[in-house]
């Protein structure tokens, strides 16, 4: 079962080394708090989405795990095609859309289509990410 309140800190830190698997050599991905950034020798930048975990917004907790983790792939997916100047992971014509669904408790991710992605991450085991947990 997911919990209730995930921590931002470890939610931004399971993606960041799930994304850092799959960016450029040359580029890095690391969390610090609930930030998740791209550093290279020239450029950092990122999200600090996973801040939106903490808020009551209406949102089921899938529905708002799986915003969230869009968004920082998103964000991510950007920094790294300004940093190298090519499209990110490359799809047949374009840079591959990000995609994230919750599938009981693992998160899912990748870039392009669900069924046939270019890029694959790591799921993520939700229930390791409980506000306060251990």
């Amino acid at each position: 079962m997911i919990p209730a309140r995930l921590s931002p800190h470890r939610f931004a830190a399971a993606l960041a080394a799930r994304l850092n698997a799959v960016v450029p050599s040359g580029l890095t991905v690391r969390a610090e708090g609930s930030a998740v950034s791209v550093y290279d020798p020239a450029l950092c930048g990122g999200s600090y989405g996973a801040d939106s975990l903490g808020k009551e917004d209406g949102r089921s907790i899938v529905e708002s795990v799986e915003v969230t983790a869009w968004a920082i792939m998103e964000a991510i997916q950007d920094v790294v095609m300004e940093s190298t100047r090519e499209q990110w992971p490359m799809g047949a014509t374009r840079a591959a859309d990000a995609g994230a669904r919750v599938v009981g408790d693992q998160l899912h991710l990748w870039f392009g289509d669900e069924d046939k992605p270019v890029v694959r991450l790591e799921s993520v085991d939700l229930t390791r990410l409980a506000n306060g947990a251990a």
